[in-house]
């Protein structure tokens, strides 16, 4: 465990708008999690998440978002529920729900609130713009697949917000998400080259690099976050030291700063 309480003092101290931030997003994640036991899901807190369950017990002190993941099943299920809840706090925010909302994994979000300073120009056009929790599934398949289907998603819909026009946006984003499912599992051959046990996340969610192993997460296991109890992987040792590499040893002053989305965040010298 680091020095977790200078961390915070320095970063995102009680009453500061990160911290702030930090706690509705523990509200959020309740709200999920209650969910997902109530339905009999699988889900655990992974990326950035997960790394702060370890080194923080809670979140990074500079993180300003929260990552959750489902194996496929339960990813699918959650989605279905999510679409029919009715809150009026929440939303699944996908492209169901927004059409110009074009990344390959839903985000559960406020449905009040700004977007963080380096969002994407895209976001401007969002419906849903408050704080959230990317929500990804984990599936089976080779690196190949998962790059060659998340550079795929990117060419047909990263661009979409660049069209002016709402109405030609509309349809032409819903053609290009057509062409998508039409291609995707048209990649299946690609996985040929699958290593026994590897997963990523789902076809087209990007971040493809992300390659993990299904022993080092499944059983998930229980542990404290924020004063709460949360599920993480169960070897997330070996399974943070895969995407993070020294995932104990704290960044340095600069490359934490850049990695804060908002300026608003940013602690004043």
């Amino acid at each position: 465990m680091v020095n977790t309480e200078g961390l915070r003092e320095k970063y995102s101290p009680e009453g500061s708008p990160l911290r702030e931030l930090q706690l509705n997003l523990l509200d959020e994640v309740l709200f999920l999690d209650k969910i997902c036991k109530e339905n009999g899901l699988t889900y655990f807190l992974t990326g950035g998440s997960a790394l702060g369950a370890v080194r923080h017990q809670g979140f990074i002190p500079w993180d300003d978002d929260m990552d959750i993941a489902l194996p496929e099943k339960d990813y699918k299920k959650l989605v279905n529920i999510l679409l029919k809840t009715e809150s009026e706090q929440f939303v699944l925010h996908c492209r169901h729900t927004d059409f110009n909302y074009t990344f390959g994994f839903p985000k559960f979000r406020a449905k009040q609130g700004h977007l963080l300073g380096c969002f994407p120009a895209r976001g401007i056009l969002y419906k849903y713009k408050g704080y959230g929790i990317d929500v990804f599934c984990v599936s089976g398949h080779s690196y190949l697949r998962a790059l060659v289907c998340a550079k795929m998603r990117a060419g047909l819909l990263n661009g979409m917000y660049k069209l002016k026009n709402d109405g030609l946006r509309r349809v032409v984003t819903r053609i290009n998400w057509l062409i998508f499912d039409v291609l995707r599992p048209l990649t299946f051959p690609l996985d040929v080259f699958k290593k026994k046990g590897e997963m990523h996340y789902g076809l087209g969610m990007g971040t493809p690099y992300h390659q993990m192993r299904e022993e080092e997460i499944f059983p998930v296991r229980q542990t404290v976050f924020e004063g709460v109890t949360l599920p993480i992987p169960g070897r997330a040792e070996a399974f943070l030291t895969r995407i993070f590499g020294d995932y104990m040893l704290v960044p340095t002053e600069e490359e934490i700063r850049k990695s804060i989305h908002s300026q608003e965040y940013i602690p004043k010298e």
